[in-house]
């Protein structure tokens, strides 16, 4: 979770300002809708967008079409403190949005503003709302308040209930292209090498590669990259990956897993690999893929399996994946 107080100045990145425009002529012809769903892949930005956007609609004063940031609602957005925006998320240690946070919502959304013309509630991400919390939802989209704004940030849009869909206007953000991401990322980073570096650690997902430059998280992702060759050499056993990762979140690992084997899928097709072909069968790669993918989607569901026994089975099946194909190719 991203809140407006985190990132100021509040303004869209480089990559979004078609969507700014088309949110900004939407407000000066009064046409900005009850309910904005802002679709896209996670970690290109959506949250920037959605509390820049937070601040444009309660700021009293602003300015090239963003917040001004010294009026009164913009000094208290930027303390946290703001008694018109509420920003929905699961709790910590929670994946689900409660449908008692959303009752709370609901009554929020029909109390008076207390300092402008307009209140805001933000979901993110809103398929972290259950069924309770949709349907509970639901009704205030419906008969939505006209002083209450409500942006939906969503990672995986076709999770939403189509109910929910349908009474929003959607908002697609995409992911910048390789040299947009690059060039942004060198402002935070200092070193357009570096830029690159952590861009490529984070399948090009610019917010991912700030947050591992800040959190000092490429080290980590090095040691592992390490580890993963250590692996495919016999240098380190499964039985000793769990201890490499010892820091790191079990959706991060199998994440990290996953992209490995679609590395090398993507490596072997364009050496000439397929589905019987000379160099090797890629169904097994395809299979593990797979698996790791429906693994890492209930990881992030709110399963709980073993963490040491599921690192040491996803290290195996590696192993024995590609380690076939390492000694074909």
């Amino acid at each position: 979770m991203l809140k407006p107080e985190k990132i100021w100045p509040l303004a869209p990145l480089p990559w979004q300002q078609a969507q700014w425009q088309q949110v900004q002529q939407a407000l000066l012809d009064n046409s900005f809708p009850p309910a904005l769903l802002l679709a896209g892949s996670e970690s290109i930005g959506k949250q920037q967008f959605a509390a820049a956007l937070t601040a444009r609609l309660l700021c009293h004063a602003p300015v090239a079409g963003t917040a001004c940031g010294d009026c009164k609602s913009c000094v208290l957005l930027r303390a946290g403190n703001h008694a018109d925006l509420l920003w929905l998320a699961p709790e910590a240690g929670k994946r689900i949005i409660k449908v008692d946070q959303v009752r709370a919502a609901i009554h929020f959304a029909n109390q008076t503003p207390g300092l402008g013309a307009r209140k805001v509630i933000a979901l993110d991400p809103a398929e972290a709302l259950n069924v309770n919390g949709s349907n509970a939802l639901l009704k205030s989209l419906e008969e939505p308040s006209e002083s209450t704004s409500i942006i939906l940030l969503s990672h995986v849009a076709a999770a939403l209930p189509a109910t929910i869909r349908s009474r929003c206007q959607r908002l697609n953000l995409t992911q910048p292209d390789t040299a947009e991401a690059t060039a942004w990322l060198t402002t935070v980073c200092g070193d357009p090498e570096l830029a690159a570096e952590l861009l490529e650690a984070s399948d090009n997902r610019p917010m991912r590669a700030a947050e591992l430059y800040r959190n000092d998280g490429l080290e980590a992702l090095r040691a592992l990259g390490e580890g993963f060759d250590g692996l495919l050499s016999g240098r380190i056993s499964p039985l000793e990956l769990p201890q490499l990762v010892a820091d790191m979140e079990l959706g991060d690992v199998i994440e990290l897993l996953e992209r490995r084997v679609g590395k090398e899928i993507r490596a072997q097709s364009a050496a000439g690999a397929g589905v019987g072909a000379e160099y090797g069968d890629l169904r097994p790669l395809f299979l593990l893929y797979e698996e790791l993918q429906e693994l890492r989607r209930l990881v992030a569901n709110g399963a709980n399996p073993n963490r040491q026994m599921t690192i040491e089975n996803c290290a195996l099946r590696l192993v024995n994946c590609l380690g076939e194909f390492a000694t074909q190719c």
